[in-house]
């Protein structure tokens, strides 16, 4: 009996394991997607800065 309880217990752990994992790659996407979620608005706000007839670059204020 001893041996089934073992089988079933690694059994159990592998499974827990399992659990885990896909837990922390779930919550590891979902921050890879508010991430990108992020760049893109910074990305569309970069877009709407006025440029000028010119000049190298552009001027944007911002506040954190």
């Amino acid at each position: 009996m001893d041996l089934a309880n073992s089988i079933a217990q690694m059994s159990m752990n592998m499974s827990a394991a399992k659990f885990q994992q896909q837990v922390h790659v779930s919550v590891m996407k979902k921050a890879m997607d508010s991430n990108a979620d992020m760049m893109n608005g910074i990305l569309s706000m970069l877009d709407s800065v006025p440029r000028f007839a010119g000049a190298n670059g552009s001027i944007l204020n911002v506040r954190a």
